[in-house]
């Protein structure tokens, strides 16, 4: 007898714990609207598209293509610690990474292997020059000798 209670009681408390939401209509205020924007004309996408892929390509070609080592490197604050320490008139310099944190160049000789490495920490004026042939660290220090 004890039992036969306990069916109604849990079909009851079911029932009360149901979610009935999706049945209910929502009010105007909690259905979002979005706002349509107008669309762009065909030749103002098309000319934008057409810049942003002009600037892309600018970039890319600006960060891969090898500086010179008399005027590419110069124009870098820590050029004057590079020449003292590396045999410029023999290498060919690349940067491989030039953001507002830090510049990393690339030093090959004249059979395209990378020799040197140096890294610029542009905040701390921090400067080190690694030889990648012997895995050695050839200068570590500030910017300023």
């Amino acid at each position: 007898m004890k039992k036969l209670w306990l069916l109604p009681v849990l079909a009851l408390f079911l029932a009360a714990c149901g979610n009935d939401e999706e049945a209910k209509p929502k009010d105007e205020d909690e259905i979002s609207v979005d706002t349509i924007e107008p669309e762009q004309d065909a030749a103002e996408s098309d000319q934008a598209a057409t810049e942003d892929s002009e600037t892309a390509l600018e970039k890319e070609n600006t960060e891969d293509q090898p500086a010179s080592t008399d005027s590419g490197l110069s124009q870098y604050e820590e050029s004057a610690v590079l020449e003292d320490h590396l045999p410029m008139d023999e290498l060919t310099s690349r940067v491989e990474t030039d953001n507002p944190g830090k510049r990393i160049i690339l030093f090959e000789n004249q059979n395209g292997e990378k020799v040197y490495k140096s890294i610029f920490i542009k905040h701390d004026q921090h400067v080190k020059i690694i030889d990648l042939k012997e895995d050695n660290l050839l200068y570590e220090g500030p910017l300023s000798n």
